[in-house]
């Protein structure tokens, strides 16, 4: 009992740190978006979304135990770090490594969007029930960033 306990109260705490790297996805975006950035900007929020990417494993992957919430939340996630991936690639291709991750990331999204056509469900209907809501530690971090 004590063990699933542990493991619920996890996997709540996952779901939490994705809700809040959502969050800064979406603050990086505004920041970033459209913009040309320098080789070590790009660098640095390849490696976030990655990581993020990444995190999303331990539910989507590897996880036997993710309830449907969690699972939801680390796949909306996923799909909006390769988004990112691909929004700030698609507009830095003069960078290193910027095409190889663009061409990655719209694989990734193509094989997402065949699924979601297959299943009659569209990405916006999916994750759009997946909310943020802004910590008062998220605001204050945005607040420093600018």
């Amino acid at each position: 009992m004590k063990i699933r306990i542990l493991k619920t109260c996890a996997q709540i705490f996952f779901v939490i740190s994705l809700l809040s790297a959502t969050l800064t996805f979406a603050q990086e975006n505004l920041k970033f978006k459209n913009q040309n950035l320098t080789q070590d900007q790009y660098n640095q929020l390849i490696d976030q979304f990655t990581n993020k990417v990444n995190a999303t494993k331990k539910v989507l992957d590897e996880s036997e135990n993710a309830d449907a919430s969690a699972q939801k939340q680390a796949f909306c996630t996923r799909l909006y770090a390769y988004q990112q991936i691909a929004d700030i690639s698609k507009n830095n291709l003069n960078l290193d490594t910027a095409n190889l991750m663009l061409i990655i990331a719209n694989q990734f999204l193509e094989r997402q969007q065949q699924s979601f056509v297959a299943s009659g469900m569209t990405q916006e209907v999916f994750c759009g029930s997946v909310k943020v809501k802004l910590s008062e530690n998220d605001i204050k971090m945005a607040k420093n960033d600018n």
